[in-house]
């Protein structure tokens, strides 16, 4: 039998899944630490990426002055300066992105609990009914089975 307690619930756990739980459930699988590790490796990578750009670009601006002193450059110094540059560019990415996920996790918790219970309390609802139904009797809310 179904009963409108059920429905509300279901509805509740419907809504959630279709709007806020398509981003928030697939966090849920993992634990915050992995989650934030993860996150952050792809946010290296992706910095990483977006520095090479950056950097080919700059090279390619200033084509004509590499050209015309390439015999002249301090090679040593300039890729010490490069991989400076770049060191920090990956530890201002990974600090941003490690507040922005372990955050973003913190925040995604709250949900997930109450997602949860309300599946487990349904869970719980259908449980009752089905030994109900074969012929078993729920003394005080608690399921006995004969």
């Amino acid at each position: 039998m179904v009963r409108e307690e059920d429905i509300k619930l279901m509805s509740r756990i419907a809504i959630y899944e279709k709007r806020d739980g398509k981003r928030e459930i697939p966090i849920n699988s993992f634990y915050k630490r992995d989650y934030v590790r993860l996150n952050v490796l792809k946010a290296i990578a992706s910095a990483t990426f977006v520095f090479v750009l950056i950097f080919a670009m700059v090279v390619f601006y200033n084509v004509d002055y590499v050209l015309a002193n390439i015999t002249k450059m301090d090679y040593k110094q300039m890729g010490f300066r490069v991989l400076g540059i770049y060191a920090v560019w990956i530890l201002i990415y990974w600090v941003i992105a490690r507040i922005l996920y372990a955050k973003r996790y913190e925040n995604v918790h709250p949900n997930i609990i109450l997602y949860n219970h309300r599946l487990k309390k349904l869970q719980e609802t259908k449980q009752k009914e089905v030994l109900k139904a074969k012929g078993g009797v729920v003394i005080n809310e608690d399921p006995v089975d004969f």
